[in-house]
């Protein structure tokens, strides 16, 4: 490294990495919220259960100690097979807003270490809600092998009024929602009232109507730790006293993330679901988050390889409302 310039890694100053990572961040307020230290503890603890080696990778360009960008990423490896993202979720690259050619050149090395590594898979994006690739993207393009796959996702912008976003719902919603209110008993659970148990019968109902247990218990202890800390939240709904659903919601800036959810089965020709996000939604709004965001959707317009599962997802997500944002992630091309 040049003189001025350095590295710093998560791995050997996780409390410094974090730290420059918070300055970076100012000039991303949409960065989006599941790049967080405690939830990105998730998927980590899900890529060790499942018998993954990690090697972190994630670190803060410096320059007189100052942050001009930062890499998000690890390599996971199980048996022959290796893959550089954040499990499930790809890497993030994000950037100064003035970039000189001799930060360029710094960035450039550092990519030129990750693609020396033994990789099956490569996964990296930027920031959400931006249109700006930052340089590390730049530079993976530039090479013969990747190529950017965009994506949509559906995100609700929670400044408008109540009434708006009613107006936003798909008409034959309103009736679905209002049975599931005056129906079900549906309860929010945040940092002020969480306890253990209420993941605990979340778990139980997602391992009996899954059929099998997913995921270790380590998994639903980090989403109750970050319910605890006050960056996410559940809602879980009960009809004659009997839990029929439950969803776990992202929350840890200014976006919320639809996460994971359970229903019953034999119930699945009632509206369980959606009084459940409108209730997240008016939630999130009171909170003070600006975006909702129901989740990646496979809107059969744009990809035409959809299943007929993702299209009655989109569909269903759909009635909510909202805007399609288009994303990216930038991949090897055996990906795509």
């Amino acid at each position: 490294m040049n003189r001025g310039y350095d590295i710093i890694y998560k791995r050997k100053d996780e409390k410094n990495f974090w730290k420059l990572f918070d300055v970076l961040k100012i000039k991303h307020p949409n960065i989006g919220s599941i790049y967080h230290p405690k939830i990105l503890d998730y998927y980590f603890t899900r890529a060790e259960d499942s018998g993954y080696e990690i090697q972190d990778f994630s670190c803060i360009f410096t320059y007189d100690n100052f942050p001009f960008s930062a890499f998000l990423g690890a390599k996971f490896t199980k048996g022959l097979f290796s893959e550089l993202n954040l499990f499930e979720l790809p890497c993030l690259a994000i950037d100064s807003t003035n970039i000189s050619l001799s930060k360029k050149k710094q960035i450039k090395s550092f990519l030129e270490i990750l693609l020396k590594l033994d990789l099956n898979k490569i996964q990296l994006k930027g920031p959400d809600l931006e249109s700006k690739i930052p340089i590390l993207c730049e530079f993976l393009l530039s090479q013969s092998n990747f190529r950017l796959n965009p994506s949509t996702t559906r995100v609700i912008e929670l400044a408008q009024s109540e009434d708006d976003l009613k107006r936003g719902i798909r008409k034959s919603y309103h009736s679905l929602i209002n049975w599931g209110l005056k129906t079900m008993k549906i309860e929010i659970y945040d940092k002020s009232n969480i306890k253990w148990d209420i993941v605990e019968n979340f778990r139980n109902l997602h391992i009996k109507e899954a059929r099998r247990e997913t995921r270790s218990i380590n998994t639903w202890q980090k989403q109750f730790e970050a319910i605890s800390l006050g960056l996410a939240f559940c809602i879980t709904a009960r009809l004659d006293e009997e839990l029929v659903s439950a969803a776990y919601f992202l929350c840890p800036d200014k976006i919320c993330y639809y996460g994971s959810s359970a229903s019953k089965r034999d119930l699945f020709d009632k509206p369980l679901n959606h009084a459940i996000i409108w209730k997240a939604i008016l939630e999130s709004k009171r909170r003070g988050i600006y975006f909702f965001n129901i989740g990646s959707t496979y809107e059969y317009k744009f990809n035409k390889l959809a299943t007929d599962k993702e299209k009655n997802i989109a569909y269903f997500k759909k009635g909510f409302g909202g805007n399609l944002v288009l994303n990216y992630i930038i991949e090897n091309k055996t990906q795509i």
